[in-house]
């Protein structure tokens, strides 16, 4: 694991035991428009506590965050499903979030507005599945738990859990946005940290800013459980 967390799991102030994350997709019962080809998977990150561990909870012992946890981040994924009436540019480019450049490097331009994902030769090259496209657009943490390797140890365990059928995952590596303008000095360190953490869980550079994780490879797996392993598992 070439990427080293800069804060030690002994100052994480609760157990990473009780790190929970509770996925949710909803849609319409007769899809329309891009439903049929394009998934979105918001992931709460969330931390579980005993009924005397929680500094909110009420005189009486209740607790609003006895159901949900207390909330320390958030991701969010973006499954493009390879074989549809739409074509994956298309879906991407009707959603909100910034994934139309992943599709993009990772498809062929020609075939942009054809049904169905059309990998470009350099995909092909690099992956070895076929199947759907997992893009990783959102891997958000509270500031007061940055850097102690959180950010791999959820990524790597919702891509396990969303990645069935997937071909690859993708993403692009960049800070949180309104962190840092695109030319500001601190933006091109943070974005090569980012990327460190992503490569420790299985991520390889592809091109233009852009990386993949094989999911037909052990090595993603060797990675998620090499993170369970340094958080004591």
């Amino acid at each position: 694991m070439a990427y080293t967390p800069r804060r030690p799991v002994a100052d994480l102030p609760f157990d990473a035991q009780d790190i929970m994350l509770r996925y949710s997709h909803s849609h319409p019962a007769v899809p329309f428009e891009f439903e049929d080809t394009l998934e979105v998977w918001p992931v709460e990150i969330s931390r579980y506590h005993g009924e005397d561990d929680c500094p909110r909870c009420r005189e009486d012992g209740t607790c609003e965050f006895s159901e949900t946890g207390i909330p320390i981040g958030d991701m969010s994924f973006v499954r493009i499903r390879s074989y549809t009436k739409d074509s994956g540019w298309e879906a991407a480019d009707s959603y909100t979030g910034d994934i139309e450049k992943v599709v993009s490097v990772c498809t062929e331009p020609e075939y942009a507005m054809t049904p169905g994902l059309h990998w470009s030769p350099e995909f092909q090259e690099m992956v070895e599945g076929v199947g759907d496209l997992l893009i990783m657009d959102r891997v958000r943490l509270n500031a007061e738990f940055r850097g102690f390797g959180i950010g791999a140890l959820v990524a790597a365990e919702a891509i396990r859990r969303l990645s069935p059928g997937c071909a690859a995952v993708a993403c692009e590596p960049a800070p949180a946005e309104g962190e840092f303008d695109d030319d500001e000095p601190g933006f091109a360190k943070a974005q090569a940290r980012i990327a460190e953490v992503w490569e420790s869980i299985g991520l390889r550079t592809f091109k233009d800013g852009i990386y993949l994780l094989d999911t037909s490879l052990q090595h993603p797996i060797d990675c998620r459980e090499r993170w369970q392993r340094y958080f004591g598992r």
